[in-house]
């Protein structure tokens, strides 16, 4: 069976899924490439090797069949033989000196000399742009060769380009492999980031709606109240007001004025939740919109903080001092210490903080205060909090709460320059 649990878990099992997937694709696609590249890698290092086999034993097998011509004519028409075999430079070596020699050598007679020496026998050698080889007499110990007989000891120089158009091909199809890869990884990111930005767009438009929904009852429910509500409030005070002090009957009509005080308060929370969302936006002076608060709300009891307060800030100066007194009445309520208050630039513009020194909020009451009816106080309609969130949001800004180290609970205003 499957629950609306299960059914808001889809999405977000749903993105898992594309993501895991395209990022499979991609390592499979860099493995597959870069396995093919490590074969071009190998098959590259062998057909040098053959490469140079190849032009070795034709230029030795050449030489032998004219080693009765002089040395020059050998080495050319050794050379000349083997062009198809990319030879480039070709050099007879008699007594560690160059004899004879064909073709464009890649560096001086004395540092290929040197290079020769050294140079292991028959194992092609990167030098550059060139693959050398070298081919030297076996050591005899009591019967020297006679100097022109046999293939002689020779140098060749391969021009490996053919062999190297393969690397250039097998390294350009790895980068565009990986590049593949990463472009696959790059969409299932932004796929992922558009979908929760649709999840969020979609989840604020509800919350809107459902908001539209509450407020439009909220505003049925208190008219309807307020009329008869206040006929009974008012006939309350006049029965009151004609019993004597200390008789039964006037400590019950008191108590019949005090509920519809009480009523009379819920009605018109409701009807500032229902409240149209229009600002009027002017020039004020925070400093003294929440110096006006806290005198309102606080009396005595707030200290203040402006050092870094801008002296003008575009607002609705009523609605905002109705955020801040609300905020202020909360903070005295939560605590009977002081209470600090503070404006000052923030991040994104202007910035209030109002902080309580009492028991903080609880962990998982932080993403649900600012909820319509949620509160913790006995006598609260649970309204205050929503209709300042969504007074602070008409401005274009945010409201935080948070549990600040030291204890308390910290409610955190930000504001822009320009009200969105």
């Amino acid at each position: 069976m499957i629950t609306d649990v299960s059914l808001r878990w889809l999405p977000r099992l749903s993105r898992a899924a594309v993501v895991l997937a395209i990022g499979v694709v991609g390592a499979a696609l860099v493995a597959i490439v870069w396995i093919t590249h490590a074969s071009v890698v190998d098959a590259r290092a062998t057909m040098l090797r053959g490469l140079a086999a190849d032009a070795g034993a034709a230029v030795r097998a050449r030489m032998m069949e004219s080693e009765h011509e002089a040395p020059a004519a050998r080495v050319r028409d050794a050379f000349e033989a083997t062009a198809a075999q990319h030879v480039r430079y070709l050099a007879l070596i008699e007594d560690g000196r160059i004899v004879a020699a064909a073709g464009t050598p890649s560096a001086s007679p004395e540092a290929l000399l040197a290079w020769f020496a050294a140079a292991p026998v028959a194992v092609p050698v990167v030098t550059g742009a060139r693959i050398r080889v070298v081919y030297k007499r076996p050591p005899r110990a009591n019967r020297p060769s006679p100097p022109g007989r046999g293939p002689g000891e020779v140098l060749l120089e391969i021009d490996p380009a053919e062999v190297d158009h393969l690397d250039t091909v097998a390294t350009w199809s790895l980068a565009i492999g990986v590049a593949a890869a990463l472009t696959l990884i790059g969409l299932a990111l932004v796929l992922v980031r558009w979908s929760l930005g649709r999840a969020a767009s979609v989840r604020t438009v509800e919350q809107a709606r459902h908001l539209a929904n509450l407020g439009q009852m909220s505003a049925i429910l208190a008219h309807e109240i307020r009329n008869p509500l206040a006929s009974l409030k008012g006939n309350a005070q006049l029965l009151a007001r004609a019993l004597p002090e200390g008789d039964r009957a006037r400590a019950k009509a008191d108590r019949v004025v005090d509920e519809a005080v009480r009523l009379e308060h819920l009605t018109n929370d409701l009807l500032a939740f229902a409240r149209s969302g229009e600002i009027r936006v002017a020039a004020a002076d925070p400093v003294a919109l929440l110096r006006a608060a806290a005198e309102a709300a606080a009396p005595g009891r707030v200290d203040l903080a402006d050092a870094d307060a801008p002296r003008s800030w575009p607002l609705d100066a009523d609605r905002m001092r109705q955020v801040l007194v609300n905020l202020l009445e909360n903070a005295a309520e939560m605590s009977d210490g002081r209470i600090d208050a503070a404006v000052t630039r923030g991040p994104s513009g202007l910035r209030f903080v109002v902080r309580d020194h009492g028991p903080g909020l609880p962990d998982g009451e932080l993403a649900r205060v600012f909820e319509p009816f949620f509160t913790r106080r006995t006598h609260g309609t649970g309204l205050g909090l929503a209709v300042c969130k969504r007074l602070v949001e008409l401005h274009g800004g945010t409201l935080t709460a948070t549990n600040p180290d030291g204890g308390g609970a910290a409610f955190t205003i930000d504001l822009p320059k320009a009200v969105r």
